[in-house]
Parts: structure tokens; C-alpha cells; sequence
């Protein structure tokens, strides 16, 4: 599969140093869809796993002094009667309400969180071609930033999904490539990089208001 850079500046080496988490995941899943499309991949599920999980990593590192934890779980509400939908990744305060993994060598690690300490929750999909627009209704109670990240779309589809997603409530859409229906992609960083940005602002805001 041929992939194209979009042209732009020499970049900074701490822009390179927080972009390598991205890159590495690029080349990992998209190689992945290839061998997908040949009856010879990995699920469509397996790869969203993967593409929240290492979107995690990337996030951690990225907010590493601000104080805030990166996870997968629920959120609950304030009384704890209720539970939200599926939240792939959860930026909250410290601290959780309830953690699920094994005693040993654990396979998962699943938060419950309480809504009160959540700064925001991103949605990730595999691939894209329409935006989910009840994700962010079933969201509403328990979070007020709903983010929407995928992996792959289609390069004629970016400027319609990104268009959609506000409509939809979302505070926005960014992805990790895009393909045309020939499996020629195209890699825009600053795609990257404006994502990453939008998630400190958002947590150094939140972190002035609360005390």
C-alpha cells in the first residue's frame, strides 16, 4: 500500500518525539487492513482494540504532567445508579470508583469512573464512512466532551465526517490515515498534532477551574 505525507515544515523533535506513538500505529494497522481485505488479517474488532489501547499509550505520555489518568471503562453517575455506554477512552481526575482486571498476568484493565472527574471521553472506530450520531445523546448525562478519532476514512470523506460530528455534538473528528478505495493512503500529521493539542488545552483548562 503506497502512503503519501502531506508536505509541511521540518518539525520540532519534541513534536517527532510525541508523533511516534501514531506513526508506529499507522504502519502496524494499516498493514493489518491489507491483510484483512486478503481473508488473512486480523478482526475488525481486534484492530479497534487495538487502535483505543495504543491511542491510550499515546494520550498517557501526552498528558504525563497534568496530573490527569488515561483509561477504558465506564462512567457512573453521580449517585452511582447508573452507568454509561462503553466509553473506549476515558480523560479523568485520579482515581476510580471501581478497577476490573485478573489477579495475575491481567488481560484487561477496566475503570468505573465516576462522571463527576471525567474531562472527556473519545469514541474510536476502526473505519468511518458516517458519523454515529447517538453516541453523544447516550453520552449526555454523564460527560459534557464527546471526541470522535478513527483510523482510517476516506480522503473525499474528511471535511463531510468532521462536518457531521459537530452536528452530531461531538467536539470534533480526527483520524489516523486515510484510503481511497484502492488502498492508496494519504498521512496528514498535523492531524496528529491538532488532536494532541486540543487534548492539553481542554485538560489545562479543566485543571484551572478546579480546585
Amino acid at each position: 500500500m503506497a502512503t503519501n505525507h502531506l508536505p509541511g515544515r521540518r518539525k520540532p523533535v519534541a513534536t517527532m518525539l510525541k508523533l511516534e506513538e501514531f506513526r508506529g500505529l499507522k504502519e502496524e494497522l494499516s498493514e493489518w487492513r491489507i491483510q484483512g481485505q486478503q481473508d488473512t488479517g486480523i478482526l475488525g474488532f481486534v484492530r479497534g482494540l487495538r487502535l483505543s489501547a495504543r491511542l491510550i499509550y499515546a494520550i498517557r505520555h501526552h498528558l504525563s504532567f497534568s496530573g490527569y489518568e488515561v483509561d477504558w471503562g465506564h462512567l457512573l453517575t453521580q449517585e452511582g445508579d447508573y452507568c454509561s455506554p462503553e466509553c473506549d477512552i476515558i480523560i479523568h481526575k485520579q482515581g476510580y470508583v471501581r478497577q476490573w482486571n485478573g489477579n495475575h498476568d491481567p488481560v484487561m484493565n477496566f475503570k468505573f469512573i465516576s462522571c463527576q472527574d471525567a474531562v472527556a471521553v473519545i469514541s474510536c472506530k476502526s473505519s468511518i464512512a458516517s458519523v454515529d450520531k447517538t453516541y453523544t445523546k447516550a453520552m449526555g448525562p454523564y460527560v459534557n466532551k464527546v471526541f470522535l478519532f478513527a483510523e482510517c476514512c476516506e480522503p473525499r470523506a474528511v471535511k463531510r465526517l468532521k462536518k457531521s460530528a459537530l452536528t452530531a455534538g461531538y467536539e470534533g473528528f480526527w483520524y489516523l490515515y486515510a484510503c481511497d478505495k484502492t488502498m492508496q493512503c494519504t498521512v496528514d500529521e498535523n492531524e496528529w498534532i491538532n488532536f494532541l493539542d486540543v487534548l492539553k488545552k481542554l485538560v489545562d483548562a479543566h485543571s484551572r477551574r478546579t480546585p
